[in-house]
């Protein structure tokens, strides 16, 4: 499992850190050794003080990208925290406006399998409904309802058109509409939603 991008630039920010204070702690000998003179080789020493001190202005440099890239990530993840509790909200809505519908509706994927179906459904269509789930739609039973449903959901999906029925059954009215999901070119499944009107 690969590191996650703001951690690995947590760590080479620190091990900069670590570098930069040992450096530091270089260059502090050394002018110690300058500052007591008499020392051979001080001018070699004076040499590698200054080498040292380009050292760490370079690893402060590093240190100073690092430390903007870690903003800029720091940034994005809550630019896109903010945008993934956008889509969490409305997602909870249109969950409520799924199971609040007085209609029965039944999510179908790609392959025609029942993959989900609101708390309405088993109540307008019976419990059967729940047998059918993770099975093809042909295994639902509409059969008091609308036996061409099934038939329909596939009319729909492969048409990529709404595909909308009404018919009276023993002095109801049922009211089938099915809506493909995706677009013309990815087709993702279908919904179908089932209204049941009483007779005047």
């Amino acid at each position: 499992m690969s590191a996650d991008p703001a951690d690995q630039e947590q760590t080479a920010v620190r091990k900069l850190l670590t570098e930069n204070q040992k450096l530091k702690q270089r260059l502090f000998d050394l002018e110690e050794k300058i500052r007591k003179g008499g020392l051979p080789g001080q001018g070699q020493s004076s040499g590698q003080g200054s080498s040292v001190i380009k050292l760490i202005e370079h690893k402060e440099f590093q240190l100073q990208q690092c430390q903007a890239r870690l903003e800029e990530k720091k940034e994005q993840l809550a630019e896109a925290t903010q945008e993934l509790a956008k889509w969490a909200d409305t997602l909870r809505l249109y969950q409520d406006i799924f199971d609040n519908d007085a209609s029965a509706m039944i999510g179908v994927n790609r392959e025609g399998r029942v993959i989900l179906f609101n708390r309405t459904a088993p109540q307008v269509l019976g419990e059967k409904i729940k047998d059918a789930l993770h099975q093809p739609i042909e295994k639902a039973d509409f059969g008091a309802f609308d036996p061409e449903t099934p038939r329909r959901v596939r009319e729909a999906m492969a048409s990529r058109k709404p595909v909308d029925s009404s018919l009276v059954v023993r002095d109801r009215h049922i009211l089938t509409s099915v809506r493909p999901i995706g677009s013309e070119t990815e087709l993702r499944g279908a919904l179908v939603r089932i209204q049941v009107q009483s007779g005047k």
